[in-house]
């Protein structure tokens, strides 16, 4: 379950990858595009904006010219003027017509020269009498509100005679439809005037829309040149190459996951073939160590093994002489009884402490049946009692009976209880004073058995108590850090556990639990 929930997290979060970096190339194509796009509209517009201006400057040569011809003499040549204007219009044919007027001395208006093109021109009276309200040699531009689909250009000459000359233009003609781009809208405005129409600025359903805009260079016909490109989003987006990306890139990245998921799978198999022969080293070493600690305490044992030896062996002697004595013709044979049954007790109790010893360092496998942890105790106080005499330490039982009985090797919890009392009275050892103690304690705490072992010494320190139980930690000088390393290993092996607690100033204490066999309470009930 586990592992199908990290696949799906894992394919889910590939999957917003993917779509990211699918959405970053679709916008990297789309800013692509549009700045290509611009480009084009931009390098369009400078160059039809360079053809307008041409074309409107053309005008005011047009203008110059047929001025000076007009003031070559008095009255004007009319028939040539005609005949330039009329070569002028056929050459141009944006140009719609051109008009010579004079306005007499009463405010009369007068047509000099007329050319009308292919289509009629017209010339409003009330533009002439703007034109004659001109400076002399100005030149300016009108457009009838009504019909903005021409405009008027006219300029005022001479000076003894007021004459103008007017010119009416097709916009249409400024640029030819061979010059403009089908995909493009084109518009020439004058001021307010849309001379071409004026299109929708946004076409329904363009992605976006890309324009120019930008007045001829003239003073004297300002035509406003626009250019809109509505843009799809198809030709904005470019979707061949997305989804070849999107194919691609997920592809990639699939790959990439099976690859990363075999090299962490690899990985953690050998991680796990590592982990799994270091423990195999751990055990064995543990092994080794524990009958290395068993034997080596052996020597810390010997003195109080043969004093405990000592005894009864003294007793059977003892008992051994009076038997004989007692055994002539005057002996008392109720008196030889007594002394052949000492001698049988005294030798029972040296055999079992040469058992005990035997047990203990014997190199035998863990073996966990039902044993009572009072009596395991017992045989470790007696083991150590001797020991523990020889050095001015007192060892105090408070053994709770009856008690239930735990799971668990016997010999290996005697050498857990071996372990702590000698690393009590290590502890007592550099006190001073006469209160040296060590204080074993068992009791029933529910569902476990509990073993406490306590000591009058200096404590533990604050900054020891979380490395107490790591291997290779000792805060002695001549010690090896093992001893409380294996006594948490002996106890978790029972399934129980062992808990250090700091008493600076008071003494430390330990407390082993071990789970407590249900055999009494089940007999109670």
């Amino acid at each position: 379950m586990i592992r199908r929930t990290f696949a799906f997290r894992s394919v889910a979060a590939l999957l917003l990858v993917w779509v990211g970096l699918v959405a970053v190339f679709a916008m990297l194509m789309i800013r692509n595009n549009l700045s290509r796009a611009d480009a084009e509209v931009e390098a369009e517009g400078v160059a039809l904006h360079r053809l307008l201006s041409q074309r409107v400057a053309q005008h005011d040569a047009h203008l110059t010219s047929l001025a000076a011809l007009v003031q070559a003499s008095d009255p004007p040549p009319a028939e040539t003027v005609r005949q330039v204007a009329t070569g002028i219009m056929r050459y141009y044919r944006r140009i719609l017509s051109i008009r010579v007027l004079e306005m007499t001395p009463d405010q009369v208006i007068e047509t000099l020269v007329a050319v009308p093109g292919e289509m009629e021109g017209t010339v409003m009276p009330r533009f002439a009498q703007l034109v004659f309200g001109q400076r002399a040699g100005e030149a300016r531009y009108y457009v009838e509100a009504d019909r903005p689909e021409h405009y008027f250009l006219g300029k005022r000459a001479g000076s003894d005679r007021r004459l103008a000359i007017i010119l009416e233009i097709d916009p249409n003609g400024l640029l030819t439809p061979e010059e403009r781009l089908s995909s493009d809208r084109i518009s020439l405005s004058l001021g307010p005037f849309a001379l071409t129409g004026s299109p929708p600025a946004v076409e329904p359903g363009a992605f976006a829309t890309l324009s120019f805009f930008r007045p001829a260079d003239s003073t004297t016909q300002p035509v406003n040149l626009g250019i809109e490109r509505p843009v799809s989003f198809y030709k904005a987006v470019a979707p061949v190459p997305v989804a070849a990306f999107a194919l691609f890139s997920l592809l990639a990245l699939f790959a990439g996951r099976y690859t990363l998921i075999q090299r962490h799978e690899a990985r953690h198999s050998q991680q796990l073939a590592a982990l799994a022969e270091e423990r195999s080293r751990l055990l064995e070493r543990e092994t080794q160590l524990a009958h290395a600690a068993r034997v080596n305490s052996l020597g810390e044992l010997a003195s109080g093994i043969a004093h405990e030896l000592t005894q009864p062996l003294t007793a059977l002697l003892s008992q051994s002489q009076a038997a004989l004595r007692l055994s002539g013709p005057d002996g008392d044979p109720a008196r030889l009884s007594e002394a052949l049954d000492a001698n049988v007790r005294e030798a029972r109790r040296a055999g079992e402490i040469l058992r005990r010893m035997r047990d203990y360092i014997a190199r035998r496998a863990s073996e966990r049946t039902p044993i009572d942890i009072t009596d395991v105790v017992d045989d470790a106080a007696t083991l150590a009692r001797a020991d523990l005499s020889r050095r001015g330490i007192t060892l105090e039982l408070d053994l709770e009976r009856p008690m239930p009985r735990a799971n668990a090797d016997p010999v290996e919890l005697e050498q857990v209880l071996h372990n702590l009392i000698r690393n009590a009275a290590d502890s007592l050892e550099e006190r001073e004073g006469p209160d040296k103690r060590i204080l074993i304690r068992t009791f029933d705490a529910g569902e476990t058995v509990a073993i406490r072992v306590s000591d009058t010494g200096k404590g533990i320190s604050a900054d020891v108590l979380p490395r107490l139980f790591e291997p290779f930690f000792t805060t002695k000088n001549e010690g090896m850090g093992l001893g409380l390393s294996l006594c948490a290993t002996l106890v978790e092996r029972a399934g129980g556990t062992i808990e250090a607690e700091a008493r600076p100033g008071q003494g430390a204490s330990f407390l082993i639990s071990l789970p407590a066999l249900a055999e009494r309470r089940l007999a109670a009930q």
